[in-house]
């Protein structure tokens, strides 16, 4: 009995030989995992290089193309004198004012020395003037205004060898020799005619037959006719066609609402449209001269407090009172007076001078404007 016991003991035993080579496998093993680590850690290392300066180097790029945009936008607001005069100083110049452009786009400029890329101020940037086709943007900007294309400015901002604080050091990367990078941002604005206005509108229509007659849509940029005897724009009388006939006609809108009464368009002489009208909508005309509204007018045109002296102002293919008719565009309109005893009449001249209206889209170049904004 005993020596059975003994003998399952025995044989119960492990054998010696197969757990040294079991051990001498696992030894094995161990020594190509620690191979395996010092190979891949160059790698890892590399990875880790890029992700912590790549990051980094991201930070620094949006913090150059917010300055880019910043002055590309400063910049295009003096493309056009009248919708920064104050800061553009250029009121008496012809639109679109390149060099007054270039100048407020200026990254340098006072205003824009809180702007500063991985602590550094930046305080250089290159820039270029031209015109920009929103159809087809890879065209970049360039110096001739074909089909399609708005006054742009576009600027450049470099951190590199000599320009704001030089290029961005790496952390990382420099244990493989990299120990900086340049980056650059680019930044392009356009101020552009609109094809949606949000509110602003002077509650009148009038007909594109008087813009075929008075303005010039193939000049660059398009601007109103010169009438020979003067030198300077035609000057119109915008009234009824019961009064003017068709082509030279205009009437009162009441927008997307049909309220035919004085009250409702005298409120809409104050305050513009109450909601966004856009090419393509329809805009109701209506019937009557309204004679007492043109005192309205009068009193905020140029003869007035110039409240309403530069307007824009709806464009339809044709007048039909009483009516919803399409617009297909919106213009520039300087009011000169507006009579409402014999004449009952708005006397006005086309006009590139309004200020920028709560605009987007695009639309034809009658001279209304967008606000800028950026399209890179």
């Amino acid at each position: 009995m005993c020596t059975a016991i003994e003998t399952n003991s025995i044989a119960a035993r492990p054998n010696p030989k197969k757990i040294a080579g079991h051990v001498a496998v696992k030894k094995n093993q161990q020594g190509a995992a620690l191979i395996l680590v010092v190979i891949t850690l160059p790698v890892l290392f590399g990875v880790t290089a890029l992700a912590v300066d790549f990051a980094y180097a991201y930070v620094v790029r949006n913090e150059l193309q917010n300055a880019a945009d910043a002055a590309a936008l400063a910049g295009t607001g003096c493309l056009y004198p009248r919708s920064i005069s104050s800061l553009c100083g250029n009121s008496a110049n012809s639109a679109p004012d390149f060099t007054t452009a270039s100048i407020r786009a200026n990254p340098a400029n006072t205003e824009f020395s809180k702007n500063t890329a991985a602590s550094a101020p930046i305080t250089s940037g290159s820039i270029k003037t031209g015109y920009w086709n929103v159809t087809n943007p890879s065209i970049g900007v360039h110096a001739v205004q074909g089909t399609s294309d708005f006054p742009a400015v576009q600027v450049t901002i470099k951190k590199d060898t000599g320009l704001n604080g030089g290029p961005v050091n790496t952390f990382i990367a420099r244990i493989f020799g990299v120990n900086t990078v340049p980056i650059a941002s680019t930044a392009t604005a356009i101020i552009s005619s609109p094809g949606t206005v949000v509110q602003g509108l002077l509650p009148i229509v009038i007909t594109q037959c008087m813009y075929d007659n008075y303005w010039n849509s193939s000049s660059s940029p398009p601007q109103p006719k010169n009438d020979p005897a003067t030198g300077k724009p035609y000057v119109i009388k915008i009234g009824s066609s019961y009064h003017t006939g068709a082509c030279e006609a205009g009437q009162w809108t009441s927008f997307s609402v049909d309220s035919n009464n004085v009250p409702t368009i005298r409120d809409l002489i104050t305050n513009g449209n109450p909601t966004a009208l856009g090419i393509g909508d329809n805009t109701w005309i209506q019937p009557g001269t309204k004679t007492t509204l043109f005192s309205s007018v009068n009193s905020c045109s140029a003869a007035g407090d110039k409240t309403c002296e530069y307007v824009t102002v709806p464009i339809v293919g044709n007048i039909t009172t009483h009516a919803a008719v399409p617009v297909v565009a919106f213009a520039c309109l300087h009011i000169d007076l507006a009579d409402g005893g014999s004449g009952k009449f708005i006397q006005a001249e086309m006009s590139t001078k309004c200020p920028p209206l709560n605009s987007s889209g695009i639309g034809p170049m009658y001279g209304a404007i967008t606000p800028p904004r950026l399209v890179q």
